[in-house]
């Protein structure tokens, strides 16, 4: 049996394929997974004191010392392999199939005509391109806009993109985007408003309410002990990617909480929207109709 590890998850439950196991025992959801975590560790899943809280740490983020993937001057090769690495976690942990289920729902409300999407923080395109081809399948007709603030993320994002002539790619400060009001039927943001100040988080999340004419969809992981220590465990053993390796953790404690997430919405005036839980708690997603 080949003993390379391989995962993937659906709307709340972590399987994992190929490992050396028995077979009744290669597809377990929550339960399986909490039992799989060593005794050590729960005394400091639920520590109280300074500094620790009953089931989420304090946030931790720093702008002066942004995730590797963020800092200038990144070398490209290891860029390229992180970019790569986050890809294959989307497209077989589950991010992918996510969001596809949030977009298959609004476009099922939405007349057959063409959907313009706006995707903020883009990095590779890697989900425009999941959309694109889901809708090529089914005879949608979709256009997206990608937009990262990274120039080195957008010439990846332009290489990986140059057969999807739906996708057209634009760099802007997420803070300072230049759209009129309304301008697009749909926004994303997947796994991007943790990179960001809590005050810029607002002003993001004002921009999307701003920008969408008919939805968004705010994907984001979701800050807490379980995530931590899975994050820091398939870190170790599912990829050699020093900067994968670096930032995996660091974008786990710069995210937020639900609590957290549902205040910056109210802090940025949104309304009519909803906060649900996915993959083992590890992710929240933000969704709103206008």
């Amino acid at each position: 049996m080949d003993a390379r590890r391989d995962c993937f998850s659906r709307d709340g439950a972590l399987f994992f394929v190929g490992m050396e196991m028995p077979e009744s025992k290669r597809a377990f959801g929550l339960n399986g997974w909490l039992r799989s975590i060593p005794p050590f560790i729960w005394p400091a899943l639920f520590a109280s004191g300074s500094g620790t809280r009953l089931f989420a740490p304090r946030r931790r983020f720093d702008p002066g010392s942004p995730e590797l993937m963020d800092r200038p001057g990144m070398d490209r090769a290891l860029l390229r392999e992180e970019l790569q690495t986050l890809e294959y976690f989307n497209r077989h942990a589950g991010g992918h199939w996510l969001v596809l289920q949030y977009v298959k729902r609004f476009a099922a409300s939405h007349p057959p005509a063409s959907l313009n999407i706006l995707d903020l923080g883009t990095g590779a395109a890697d989900i425009p391109r999941a959309l694109v081809a889901w809708a090529r399948q089914n005879q949608r007709s979709l256009t997206i806009t990608a937009v990262d603030g990274n120039p080195e993320m957008l010439e990846f994002a332009r290489e990986a993109g140059r057969d999807w002539p739906e996708i057209q790619f634009e760099q802007h400060d997420l803070r300072a985007l230049p759209y009129a009001r309304g301008s697009f039927d749909l926004v994303l943001c997947s796994l991007t408003l943790h990179h960001f100040t809590t005050a810029d988080a607002v002003t993001i999340l004002h921009q999307i309410h701003q920008l969408a004419r008919g939805g968004y969809i705010v994907n984001d992981l979701r800050r807490n002990w379980l995530t931590l220590w899975t994050t820091a465990f398939f870190a170790r053993t599912l990829s050699r990617s020093p900067i994968f390796r670096n930032d995996a953790l660091q974008s786990c404690r710069a995210a937020f909480t639900v609590r957290e997430l549902r205040a910056l919405a109210e802090q940025a005036g949104l309304s009519n929207f909803q906060i649900e839980p996915h993959q083992a708690l590890c992710r929240m997603v933000l969704t709103g109709r206008k």
